[in-house]
């Protein structure tokens, strides 16, 4: 069996590994866009902050594509895919056959079009080469525009910060990281962030940019608001890389690919995982698992992804956040708070027909977050000790004992 996987993420190097679980004789390339093997993407922001090296970004050690025998080709982008032919065709002109293949694409910045912007007044900030571009200008003293105050944009945020830029965050919502955060979280974050020197204004976005005589960025709001920057960073969003996909017949795009249950794409052998899926929370829990079962399947297996709520856990500027599933929603459910503005503390569980929907915890993080996760992922009934949820003492034997005693054994 011949597999060829485009991309060289998180979701790749699981499917290598669910391949392998199957089929240990079967040839394996990856195709990377990137000059790199695949690493952690969280980790760019703390490569700009110096708090890793170069050496600590690989998400794998070398070696494991050497044991998997795999082969790896960076630098090379894939801009053909003939169905027909079985075949990926390359920037270079080579021509790769496979009996299973992976779209591993991911996704690239979305950047809107805004009067007077090129693509040489900006950054983004989603890659390693991201970040080594961007090192170069953030130096102590500069000033930075950040459009977006989602988890990216809080990183980039946290990243200049720390290297003595002076930051300022634009979001068009009436609030940061809208999909996890309430508006009362929101708001206390955003307090937060002001006090630690970060300007940021809400219901608004970005509308002509250009060059001053200085070479400064002179930034138009939409609100008439007036800035100037040294440093522009977009980070409103990501958009899935389905190019190859586009205009071929059975398959189904809608901003990503839909794909079936087993996550096959509707092209004989032809497999997708991670950010290119349409409706996939762009999140490395889940493009793991979903390269691991699409590896899995494409060996033989016949495995069904069950999609889970989303997850994400967040840190800048020593305050941390976790948000699962419907972490935002007020109006409708049954809301369990605990508040305490002055210790930065926020921790909230959404309830709908007694089962948990959404989790926020803000800096009172602990081991319950780990049972908050199994109880909304299983959708257990938590009317037996719904009063217990919140408090201090809550733990696993709270929960029936079925459970707990499958928690203790495992």
């Amino acid at each position: 069996m011949n597999y060829v996987i485009i991309g060289n993420s998180i979701a790749a190097v699981n499917a290598v590994a669910g391949i392998r679980e199957y089929d240990r004789e079967g040839s394996i390339t990856i195709v990377s866009a990137e000059n790199y093997y695949a690493y952690g993407r969280p980790l760019i922001s703390y490569w700009l902050e110096k708090r890793v090296q170069d050496q600590d970004m690989p998400y794998r050690p070398q070696e494991f594509y050497e044991k998997n025998c795999v082969r790896v080709i960076l630098g090379r982008r894939a801009v053909k895919l003939d169905p027909e032919a079985c075949q990926v065709h390359l920037d270079n002109g080579e021509k790769l056959p496979y009996d299973r293949l992976l779209l591993a694409t991911g996704g690239r910045p979305f950047v809107p079009p805004i009067d007077g912007l090129t693509s040489a007044d900006y950054f983004t900030f989603i890659n390693y080469d991201d970040v080594r571009r961007l090192e170069a200008f953030a130096i102590p003293g500069r000033e930075a525009v950040i459009l977006g105050a989602g988890p990216t944009g809080l990183k980039a945020m946290e990243s200049l910060v720390q290297r003595g830029v002076k930051v300022t965050l634009v979001e068009l919502a009436d609030r940061i990281w809208a999909p996890a955060l309430d508006e009362e979280a929101a708001s206390m974050i955003a307090t937060f962030l002001q006090d630690k020197g970060v300007n940021l204004y809400l219901n608004d976005t970005l509308t002509r940019v250009y060059r001053e005589a200085d070479d400064r960025l002179h930034l138009e709001l939409k609100s008439g608001r007036e800035l100037q920057a040294d440093i522009l960073v977009m980070a409103i969003g990501v958009r899935p890389n389905v190019e190859l996909l586009e205009g071929l017949p059975g398959v189904t795009i809608n901003r990503g690919v839909v794909v079936g249950p087993d996550l096959s794409t509707g092209l004989p052998g032809v497999y997708a995982a991670g950010d290119v899926v349409a409706g996939s929370p762009p999140l490395l829990p889940h493009a793991a698992i979903q390269g691991k079962i699409a590896g899995r399947n494409m060996a033989g297996a016949r495995e069904i992804y069950q999609p889970l709520p989303p997850y994400n856990a967040l840190g800048f500027l020593g305050l941390h956040i976790i948000s699962m599933g419907n972490s935002a929603a007020d109006e409708g459910y049954e809301v369990l708070t605990e508040i305490d503005p002055a210790a930065l503390v926020y921790r909230k569980l959404v309830l709908k027909d007694n089962r948990l929907d959404g989790v926020l915890l803000i800096n009172k993080i602990d081991h319950r977050a780990g049972i908050y996760r199994q109880l909304l992922e299983e959708g257990l009934e938590v009317a037996p000790f719904k009063d217990a949820l919140l408090r201090p003492d809550f733990g696993l034997l709270n929960l029936p004992e079925i459970i707990w005693r499958q928690k203790l054994a495992e």
